[in-house]
């Protein structure tokens, strides 16, 4: 496929879901403090749910900007493994969106599997959940980084591992704001396990795929 054909589709999207983001702006103003306050606080990740406004409106945001996510990685070779070579720009996006969302079926299927049912509901989702609130700071600063980065740096490869390195320690906070959300209702053995099957289980798999395949 003609590479103008891409740049035609990924223009396209890049229109599309800004418009959508537009339309959904007032949402995303909405839960942008709390979104703040969940990296610095445990606690503002449970608050959030606790707000039926607060965690629908995250939910809009969330859903909108998984295609830009996905566009962004491939944009800056964020998820790119050998079998990518020789592959026509439009067939590597597409991997890229399906290996994303076949990511995300994997961690909401391990999160039904190991739902917590004897701690109830409101810490289990508020600890799966999370994981929009730190996904759309993720985007926030891949976005932005990436932007600054390249006007300043020209450096494709500069750029890329620079994101690498701040979507690397942004998942570690993440993993350390969710154990702390598991830690309040279970004993430091358990959260551990907890972690090991609902993130490093999905996370290690797709970080494996990037580098064996």
């Amino acid at each position: 496929m003609p590479m103008d054909t891409f740049d035609l589709v990924f223009s396209g999207l890049a229109v599309l879901f800004t418009l959508l983001f537009i339309i959904s702006i007032r949402s995303f103003l909405k839960i942008l403090p709390q979104l703040g306050r969940c990296i610095g606080r445990y606690k503002a990740n449970l608050d959030l749910e606790d707000s039926l406004q607060l965690s629908r409106s995250r939910n809009l945001v969330a859903t909108v900007l998984f295609v830009p996510f996905c566009m962004t990685v491939h944009y800056y070779g964020l998820y790119s493994p050998a079998v990518f070579e020789g592959l026509q720009p439009l067939l590597r996006f597409g991997i890229v969106v399906g290996v994303m969302l076949a990511y995300m079926l994997l961690r909401t299927f391990l999160n039904w599997q190991l739902e917590m049912h004897s701690y109830g509901t409101r810490t289990f989702t508020a600890a799966n959940r999370s994981f929009l609130n730190f996904g759309i700071i993720l985007f926030l600063e891949l976005f932005c980084c990436g932007a600054l980065l390249l006007a300043f740096t020209h450096d494709p490869g500069l750029t890329r591992t620079v994101l690498l390195w701040i979507a690397g320690i942004s998942y570690l906070v993440y993993i350390f704001r969710r154990g702390q959300i598991f830690s309040t209702v279970c004993n430091p053995f358990a959260t551990f396990l907890y972690l090991c099957g609902l993130e490093l289980l999905p996370t290690g798999g797709l970080v494996l795929s990037a580098v064996l395949l």
